[in-house]
């Protein structure tokens, strides 16, 4: 099992619409790989743990890094995990209007 933990900033603004269109999308891709997580967004940056098999973390991150949607992706953490820390997804919206978290899912 590995995890990946990046940060990157979005190319354009996400209203909570397209972010929860973003995390449907990203969700039946990841689970066909086995891979599990949390996505952040807030102010127009994303932050994203991913978890699974080391080979499907890496082929998701290289699409990640030459997705357009994305910007300044940097690895923050990664490496050999004994277990998961996310069974399934998890993703939280800032919205800002309110000035709070919202879950997603």
């Amino acid at each position: 099992m590995y995890q990946l933990i990046y940060i990157s900033s979005s190319t354009k603004s996400l209203s909570r619409e397209e972010f929860i269109e973003l995390v449907a999308q990203s969700q039946s891709k990841n689970d066909a790989m086995g891979i599990t997580g949390v996505l952040m967004f807030k102010d127009g940056n994303f932050m994203q743990v991913l978890e699974g098999e080391q080979e499907f973390i890496a082929q998701l991150y290289s699409a990640i890094k030459v997705d357009p949607r994305h910007t300044l992706v940097s690895i923050i953490q990664e490496g050999p995990i004994s277990l998961r820390e996310y069974q399934g997804w998890s993703s939280t919206y800032f919205n800002s209007e309110e000035g709070q978290y919202e879950v997603i899912c």
